[in-house]
């Protein structure tokens, strides 16, 4: 059963390693934490660590469902498959391991806004180069959705794009290029609208 185990959670390991370039700037826009671009180099490894995770359930199939003779103590022998719990417990790896490959297919929230009411109103929209998938863009867009005057942050993977509504009177467009440039990857202004 130690063999089952470790395979699971190897996979388990793996899966989200493989992942790590869209979940690791996510969680770290939530923790609020910088250099999130940084995570982008797991990118390059994400095929191999998919195929690690795939041959680590593998295994853990191969030993929670391989039959067993058993000795018995009168001698006899009898073969049985491991416990249900093992099952389960495997099945559930797969469940983690699973989302955890698909998280970077997952859609991303359109939009991260702030209630406003009155207040002198800009935009920006920004061209924003390193980005590999939409946790890349979560990332980003948790960063700059945080920044005081910041009432609304969408950031579009597939197009390589973001556009920022902010107040005026709080802060610029350029303190946005400078945020995204921090976390690890490069922006620039392409149109800028002054609001009410």
């Amino acid at each position: 059963m130690k063999k089952t185990t470790l395979s699971s959670f190897g996979g388990i390991v793996a899966a989200i390693a493989a992942s790590l370039c869209c979940i690791g700037p996510a969680v770290f826009a939530l923790i609020g934490a910088g250099s999130i671009g940084a995570f982008s180099a797991f990118e390059t490894f994400r095929p191999y660590l998919i195929g690690f995770t795939v041959l680590l359930l593998g295994l853990a199939f191969y030993f929670t469902y391989r039959k067993r003779e058993v000795q018995c103590e009168n001698g006899t022998c009898k073969v049985e498959s491991a416990g249900s719990v093992n099952k389960i417990s495997l099945w559930f790896a797969v469940l983690i391991a699973g989302s955890a490959i698909a998280y970077p297919y997952l859609g991303t929230s359109s939009a991260i806004s702030k209630n406003s009411s009155e207040v002198p109103h800009a935009s920006v929209a920004l061209k924003i180069e390193g980005m590999t998938c939409s946790g890349c863009a979560k990332g980003i867009q948790g960063t700059l959705a945080s920044l005081k005057g910041v009432q609304k942050a969408t950031i579009e993977f597939e197009q390589g794009k973001g556009v920022i509504e902010y107040d005026s009177t709080l802060v610029q467009p350029n303190v946005f290029v400078e945020q995204v440039d921090k976390v690890g990857y490069h922006a620039s202004i392409i149109d800028e609208r002054k609001g009410n």
